[in-house]
């Protein structure tokens, strides 16, 4: 073979790995991109845009729901106390608490600070606030040194029809269970 021809071939063949490698780090990077846009980055699970979008979804569809509104009761008084080192630990184990007893089609999701919003699928008012009643005394079990407990409201689809009116309502009725001394549901 002649000496151009294979320099040339080498060549290529070097330009070639290197665009394949770029192609392979402009993917992940993408999918990194794509993951921030959609995910709470400290606990992982959505964030609240995109949860929002996945509402919307759900009511164009007229899949019947029921949002969940979870604030935790003497949050501030973790991070006071103990830092927010420790703030953070209670955030990511309230979210790995709310995986884990939910069903994988429903949608949870970090609303801001230490409020939570969850999505479950098929599920009315009365359903949703049995499953609750579970987390709420999981999180109580979990963070019992702390006093941390959860003020939870609900409010349910197609009884209610716009994403507004279910955050709205869903926070409003926690803002209740907050007044009513905390750790309730309404």
């Amino acid at each position: 073979m002649d000496i151009k021809l294979q320099i040339l071939l080498n060549i290529l063949d070097e330009v070639s790995s290197k665009y394949d490698e770029m192609v392979k780090v402009k993917e992940e990077l993408l999918k990194e991109a794509e993951y921030k846009s959609t995910h709470d980055l400290l606990t992982g699970v959505y964030n609240r845009s995109f949860f929002k979008k996945k509402i919307n979804e759900l009511i164009k569809t007229n899949t019947p729901f029921s949002i969940a509104f979870i604030d935790l009761d003497n949050f501030k008084y973790v991070n006071d106390t103990f830092g927010h080192n420790k703030g953070d630990e209670v955030l990511i184990k309230t979210a790995k608490i709310l995986k884990s007893n939910l069903k994988g089609k429903d949608i949870i999701a970090r609303f801001g600070g230490d409020e939570f919003v969850v999505a479950i699928i098929d599920c009315d008012e009365k359903c949703a606030k049995h499953m609750l009643e579970k987390i709420q005394k999981e999180i109580n079990f979990v963070f019992r040194e702390y006093e941390v407990s959860a003020s939870i409201g609900i409010a349910s689809f197609p009884k209610i029809k716009t994403y507004d009116e279910l955050i709205k309502t869903a926070d409003k009725k926690m803002y209740e269970a907050k007044k009513d001394g905390k750790n309730k549901i309404r």
